[in-house]
This record gives structure tokens, C-alpha cells and sequence, in this order.
């Protein structure tokens, strides 16, 4: 076992996070730039709330069955292929949402854009959890989850200004985010590999440090390890692999399922109509409800990266604490976010943005973490594809009761109680989690 790990030199698993996180970033822009243009494409389409809504649905009823698929073809070719298909897709998707010219369009676009899409997240997380030992891999999660967290925080500053610069032109937007495709897609062919041992820049001890959970195991050994032996070593670790009837059996598997749509439902609610909210509710110009959105996801970037350092140093890798934290403290300021209307003080909409951005984030490092907590690396691609895919199918359901609430009651009141009682699910999910010792295949 190797100890102390977080003192030892560079390791070269700390660029690959940086690669996969920036790809990912790139790829997550186009969801965030869709929400906040919304308001210019509903116009543009000639789409109410509740269309609106739909849309988003769509997007995310299709992306979750994707993440099934995924997580068993990554587990049976690797992730690195996975990435570079994504990529390609995404590219071409991202352009043809800018033909979109009727309401049905739209919605055919969206629905195959969550289905080709949802091939980027397991493949980016499974890497992290083959390069990351079991010690740190929260933080190095914490850090994938600023992809979808920070990305919020600046993209809605870029896409207005991008929007602004080509004439008022949304479609024009599109076309200049999917020719941004070529970069990760060159980063992923010539920087990223499947494992650590496959890598000339990975030194002996880290390629160690990767496999150690598999050692203390007894599924490899350490001279597989240290001689390189590339074939032993997917073969004996390949070897502790699950069905998914298995994965489901496992004990506490379900309350993780509950957990991830909570926390989906949490997300894709706030996405969806923070930009109108601002809009409507607050008044603000095309530049300032680009600003102003983006505090909510400064404060998540904090959040998650400090629950991971907690969960893996303060807590010695506990995660079902922080999880029940995050959750019950994101309400207060989910309500307080419902009552306010226009023509607050500005510092009291800041601080709430903020608080409520701050701790429905700090879920991502624990949560992502405990499916590896939970089975050995080569399943994990299949146990979070499951979860993700029950998570996303059910979150589909965010935007369009929101936007229903909002039709129906004329103001986002009952829209943001609807966020709170989906913060309230994950804290009766959590708290049913029962953590233990990885299983033993």
C-alpha cells in the first residue's frame, strides 16, 4: 500500500485530469449556452414555457438510456474510444442545432442531441477513477464536476457576448461551438490513455499507486505492476467484473440511484430556467443575466472541490456525511430564492445565489466517488452508466413540471419549492446509504 500519497512528486494522472476536465468543459458549454440563449431561440421558434420545457426533457429523457450503453462499452473497449466518438458527435450535433427552424425541429435536435451526448461523462469519470488511487479520487471527481459547475459560471458571459458579437445571431453561436470541437478532440487522441501502464509518461510508482486497490485486493499483483505486464494485468482485473443484476443487487445500490436523481433533478432544474428566471423575475439585460446566473456556479465550484477534500482527508473517505450535509443545507436557500422578487438588494440576491450554488454542489466529489467505493474499477463504468440512466430519465422531468408551474402560477414561486422537495428526496436517499467496505468479486 502506498501512503502519503498527496506528498509524493508530479504525477502525470494530475494533466490528464486537467485534459479531461477542459474537454469536457468545451463539451458542457453548448447545454449551458441552449439555456441561456433560450430566451432569444423561444422567440426566434415561437416556443411558450411549457415547450420550453419539453425541449429540455427531451434532451435529458434521451441522454440517459445513452449512459447504460456507454458504461458497458467503456468497460469492454476502454474510455479513450468512447471520447473520441463523443467528441466527433457532439461537433456535428452542436451545427445542426443552429437549422432548427420550427418547434418540432427543435425537439427532434434535442432528443438526438441528449442520445449522442450522453457518451462524454462515464468514459471522463471512469478515467479518473482507473488513474486515481482510492484516497484522492473525491478531489479529482470534484475537479470533473467543475466542467459542469464552472462552466455555468463564465459560458453564459461568453455565449451573450458571442450572441451580442454576431448581430444577435443564435444560430451563428452554435456553429462557432462546434468548430471548438477540434480541440479536445486532438487532446483526447494524443494525451489520453486507458491506463496508466500504456503511458510513457507515467512513472513505475504511479502506475503502483493506480492498481494499489487491485493489489489489496488480491485480483493483481504487485509484480504485475511492476514489470509492466500489461495483458496480466487487464486480464486479472477483468476478472472481477459484475452483471448488472449483481451491480443492482448490491447492497445500498438503490439509495445511490435515489441519490444521483436528486441531485440531477437539483441541477437540471436550476440550468433550465436560472437565465429566464433572471430575465423575468429580476429584469436584467442580455450581459447582466449572464452575470448574475453565474454566482450560483462560482459558489458550486467552491462547494465541490471542498466536500471532496473533506470527504477524502477530514472524513478518511467517508462520503454519506457530506452528501446529507449538501443536501439539507442547499433548502433554505432554495426558499429563499422562491420569496425574492424584483427590486431586492442586490447583496441579498447575491449571497442566496451563491449559498444555494455553494451547497447543491458539493454532492458531485462524494457521489461520484462512491460507485468506486462500492465495486472494483472494472465495473464502474457500468454501475455509474445505471445510475446515470436512472438519474437523467428521471430528471427529464425537472424542466417540464417547472415550466408547467410556471405557466400555471405566472411566477417562479412553486418552481423553486419543486427544486427544494427534490433537495428533501436526496436527504431521505442519503441518509438510507449504508457505507462499507468495497465488494468483494
Amino acid at each position: 500500500m502506498i501512503n502519503k500519497i498527496e506528498n509524493t512528486a508530479f504525477r502525470f494522472r494530475y494533466v490528464l485530469l486537467g485534459i479531461i476536465t477542459a474537454c469536457y468543459t468545451i463539451q458542457y458549454m453548448n447545454r449551458v449556452t441552449i439555456n441561456t440563449l433560450m430566451p432569444f431561440i423561444s422567440r426566434d421558434l415561437g416556443m411558450n414555457a411549457a415547450q420550453i420545457g419539453v425541449g429540455g426533457a427531451l434532451m435529458l429523457l434521451f441522454y440517459g438510456p445513452t449512459q447504460l450503453l456507454t458504461g458497458w462499452i467503456c468497460d469492454k473497449i476502454g474510455s479513450k474510444k468512447m471520447l473520441v466518438f463523443s467528441i466527433i458527435a457532439w461537433s456535428i450535433i452542436t451545427a445542426w442545432l443552429s437549422e432548427a427552424k420550427t418547434v418540432g425541429e427543435w425537439y427532434f435536435r434535442m432528443a438526438l442531441f441528449g442520445a449522442l451526448v450522453g457518451t462524454e461523462f462515464v468514459p471522463s469519470a471512469r478515467l479518473i477513477v482507473r488513474w486515481f488511487p482510492a484516497t484522492i479520487r473525491a478531489r479529482a471527481q470534484s475537479v470533473l464536476s467543475w466542467a459542469w459547475i464552472v462552466t455555468p459560471a463564465w459560458a453564459p458571459i461568453v455565449s451573450t457576448g458571442l450572441y451580442q458579437g454576431t448581430g444577435d445571431n443564435w444560430r451563428m453561436v452554435f456553429i462557432i461551438m462546434a468548430i471548438l470541437g477540434a480541440v479536445p478532440l486532438l487532446l483526447i487522441i494524443f494525451a489520453v490513455h486507458d491506463r496508466p501502464e500504456k503511458c510513457r509518461f507515467a512513472s513505475k510508482d504511479e502506475v503502483m499507486e493506480a492498481y494499489e486497490d487491485e493489489v489489496s485486493r488480491g485480483l493483481i499483483t504487485e509484480e504485475d505492476v511492476r514489470t509492466g505486464s500489461v495483458h496480466a494485468i487487464e486480464g486479472k482485473a477483468k476478472s472481477g467484473s459484475l452483471s448488472f443484476k449483481q451491480i443492482v443487487a448490491t447492497r445500498g445500490f438503490v439509495p445511490l440511484c435515489f441519490i444521483y436523481i436528486s441531485a440531477q433533478l437539483v441541477l437540471w432544474g436550476v440550468m433550465t430556467w436560472s437565465a429566464k428566471y433572471m430575465e423575468q423575475v429580476h429584469h436584467f439585460k442580455v450581459m447582466e443575466m449572464g452575470v448574475w446566473t453565474s454566482f450560483y456556479f462560482i459558489g458550486g465550484a467552491i462547494g465541490s472541490f471542498l466536500s471532496g477534500w473533506v470527504s477524502d482527508k477530514l472524513l478518511g473517505g467517508r462520503r454519506k456525511p457530506m452528501i446529507i450535509f449538501c443536501f439539507a443545507s442547499m433548502i433554505p436557500f432554495i426558499l429563499v430564492l422562491a420569496t425574492l422578487q424584483q427590486g431586492v438588494p442586490p447583496v441579498l440576491l447575491l449571497l442566496t445565489l451563491t449559498g444555494a450554488g455553494f451547497f447543491s454542489n458539493m454532492v458531485w466529489g462524494p457521489v461520484l466517488t462512491l460507485p468506486a467505493d462500492m465495486f472494483s474499477v472494472e465495473v464502474y463504468g457500468k454501475a455509474v452508466g445505471f445510475v446515470n440512466c436512472m438519474a437523467y430519465m428521471a430528471a427529464s422531468a425537472s424542466p417540464f413540471l417547472m415550466g408547467k408551474l410556471i405557466e400555471r402560477s405566472g411566477n417562479y414561486f412553486w418552481a423553486w419549492v419543486w427544486v427544494a422537495c427534490t433537495a428533501a428526496m436526496g436527504v431521505v436517499a442519503s441518509s438510507l446509504l449504508t457505507e462499507k467496505p468495497r465488494v468483494r468479486v
